[in-house]
């Protein structure tokens, strides 16, 4: 026996590359107290996007699509010029008070993420991101809600009574785009649509997309679009939201920087077709598949203190990780 030339440098499979894990899996980076929110309580928070750390964070999607509409407003027919128009300004109308975000990101041990969104002890969550998530209902919508609304027509009280009782729409896991030619490809294909839909009822004709799911093309793609600086940071994010009104349904509020924070929760319900009584409804466990501890001096006190809050949730099968970076204090 003697020493080889070169060595081997294979010890084994590597459980901290996203390699390794399936398809789909989104990191979501907390603290301690994320954490216990995520195993314990079942839920993931989405903030509303107007109270975000960055407070330009969905501007850039709105300056894609504001400067293409600005440089070929004269190549829209003039016969569906106004419809059109209608359409790409009702699409792009974001209420940053109403629309949330959970953030995640593609990396499960990011020296970025953990420096920007973690402290003490961090961890990244491993979250199956195939599965869909909705946003849990906090309490049911009450007539007396319903005219606080100030609608005085019957059919309007009628509609936020419908909505209220479909619950929550799934809400998917989309990746960040951060290339500038990939923004405005997307919006170009987006625009494109609301032109053709216009164009298709103008002169009496099937429209391949109907005109809210034209619309709803532009809407879904503009808050994906994130500024290139950030592109380190490998980001997927869910986007959610509900009916003016009808979300009272969800809605929750949480001390933050700028006072108080309006979020949502976002889960897997018991049963979302079930009638709501006083308390939120149930959620099941969150599909966890792992945790990453961030770097810290106390690496096998961290390790042991997550197994524990897994086992006593019932997460038996989930991988527990140290990263790979060291700790600097």
């Amino acid at each position: 026996m003697a020493l080889p030339m070169t060595p081997s440098f294979n010890s084994g499979t590597d459980l901290i590359s996203e390699n390794v894990w399936r398809p789909g899996t989104v990191w979501h980076y907390t603290t301690a107290s994320g954490l216990a929110g995520l195993v314990g309580g079942n839920v993931l928070w989405a903030s509303a996007t107007a109270f975000m750390n960055d407070l330009r964070e969905m501007h850039t999607g709105k300056t894609v699509f504001d400067r293409l509409l600005e440089t070929h407003a004269g190549d829209v027919d003039a016969n569906i010029q106004e419809e059109f128009n209608s359409m790409a300004r009702t699409a792009l109308r974001n209420d940053r008070y109403r629309t949330f975000i959970a953030c995640a990101s593609r990396l499960p041990d990011s020296l970025t993420m953990w420096r920007n969104y973690t402290s003490e002890v961090g961890f990244a969550v491993a979250l199956d991101g195939t599965k869909p998530l909705l946003m849990r209902r906090q309490r049911r919508i009450t007539e007396k809600m319903i005219a606080a609304t100030g609608y005085q027509d019957e059919r309007s009280k009628q509609l936020v009574r419908e909505l209220a009782a479909n619950g929550s729409a799934e809400f998917e896991w989309s990746p960040a785009v951060y290339k500038p030619e990939e923004q405005y490809r997307a919006a170009w294909a987006a625009l494109r649509g609301i032109e053709s839909t216009a164009r298709a009822r103008a002169e009496g004709r099937e429209p391949d997309k109907h005109e809210l799911e034209a619309m709803a093309d532009a809407a879904q793609v503009l808050p994906t679009f994130k500024n290139t600086a950030f592109q380190d940071e490998a980001e997927t994010r869910i986007v959610c939201g509900a009916g003016m009104h009808v979300d009272l349904m969800y809605l929750k509020h949480r001390p933050g920087r700028y006072g108080m924070t309006p979020y949502v929760e976002l889960g897997i319900p018991e049963n979302p077709a079930q009638k709501l009584g006083d308390q939120p409804e149930p959620m099941r466990a969150l599909p966890i598949t792992g945790v990453v501890i961030g770097p810290t001096p106390y690496p096998e006190e961290a390790r042991i203190g997550v197994l524990e809050l897994l086992r006593s949730h019932g997460h038996e099968n989930v991988k527990v990780i140290e990263s790979r970076i060291p700790f600097r204090s």
